[in-house]
């Protein structure tokens, strides 16, 4: 393009400079190859043609940086211009910018493009970052049929299997509105199920722990406990996701659903802790009984000793820790993003 028709990127809330520093992008623990999707229909220098042409002409390097100081989606927001826009699609299906009530130049329709479809492949692994936090989200099928209650097992490993798939092709899926919003309805059902499944799997612990401390009652409250890890960690990964999909940034949305979550937490960790309390207690009880009577020895088992470990770790976490992981990943499209861009298009983000 035409020096007068370079679009300000500052105006837009990101800039780009020229990368003089040698940089080691096959160091995996630095540095990832950001992919795109197909049907994105992204030139190889789609972003490279967002360098000012003055830059390239004096850059000492080949490579460039495109800095977000607020994420690409604040970039991406000063791009709207105020207007409302809707995605533009050619014939063959591919993204080509946005219709806006605002006329737009063809400079920043372009950077509309490209911001976009990045913010598509970064969400892709932002996602990704955030569910392998999730331990029981990424457990086994065979591990989760162990421990699920029979009437639960259908609906939660059905929900279970939709999140995942939903996990694995974000980024593709963008690009298809009609299974976008699918996908968004689906987030919802699984989002509600999961605060019913939490309530079950909490009353079914709490019903555990009454009974004789012994590895059988032991394993159930593990059990149940489990259960309330999955249902809640349902509802973390789906609400993060349902924000994700329907790109709604907005500052009120995103403090609502903080505010409804936080007690859900809150309540069910409380809950958890009261009754692991009372599982603890017993076993504790039952060591010291067992000791003075066998001078030291006890015949509590590994998974009684678990229950202590449980409950004393649950008990020392001064904030649910699926709490503040929500909160992270709502924040995280947000955050001060860096894209490298090489001198053959390929475009590098930093780990």
């Amino acid at each position: 393009m035409s020096e007068s028709e370079i679009f300000p990127l500052q105006s837009a809330g990101c800039e780009v400079i020229s990368c003089n520093t040698p940089l080691d992008f096959g160091n995996t623990t630095r540095f990832r190859k950001v992919e795109f999707p197909e049907q994105a229909g992204l030139a190889a220098n789609s972003f490279l043609q967002l360098v000012p042409a003055k830059l390239a002409s004096e850059a000492t390097s080949n490579t460039y940086v495109l800095r977000f100081p607020k994420g690409i989606q604040g970039t991406l927001m000063n791009l709207h211009q105020g207007g409302q826009s809707t995605v533009m699609k050619d014939a063959t299906g591919h993204f080509v910018g946005t219709a806006s009530l605002y006329r737009v130049d063809p400079a920043s329709v372009a950077a509309f493009q490209a911001f976009s479809i990045a913010s598509f492949a970064t969400g892709q692994y932002f996602l990704a970052d955030i569910s392998s936090k999730l331990t029981e989200v990424n457990r086994k099928l065979d591990d989760l049929l162990a421990f699920l209650q029979t009437s639960k097992r259908t609906e939660l490993l059905s929900e279970l299997t939709f999140v995942k798939y939903a996990l694995a092709n974000y980024s593709t899926i963008m690009f298809n509105d009609a299974q976008r919003i699918a996908t968004i309805g689906n987030l919802q059902r699984a989002k509600t199920k999961a605060i019913a499944d939490i309530e079950f799997y909490t009353e079914q612990l709490e019903s555990a722990v009454a009974g004789k401390s012994n590895e059988s009652q032991a394993q159930i409250v593990l059990q149940s406990k489990q259960g309330v890890d999955l249902a809640s960690q349902l509802y973390a990964i789906s609400g993060i996701m349902e924000t994700y999909y329907s790109q709604n940034w907005n500052q009120s949305y995103l403090a609502n659903l903080e505010a409804d979550a936080k007690p859900l937490f809150a309540l069910t960790q409380n809950r958890m802790i009261g009754a692991l309390k009372t599982a603890a207690d017993k076993v504790s009880q039952k060591i010291e009984k067992d000791e003075n009577k066998h001078f030291g020895k006890n015949s509590v088992s590994q998974i009684e000793a678990e229950v202590l470990k449980t409950y004393n770790t649950l008990s020392t976490q001064a904030e649910p820790p699926l709490f503040a992981l929500m909160c992270t990943s709502l924040k995280q499209p947000s955050q001060p993003l860096e894209l490298y861009l090489r001198p053959d298009g390929s475009v590098y983000q930093k780990v």
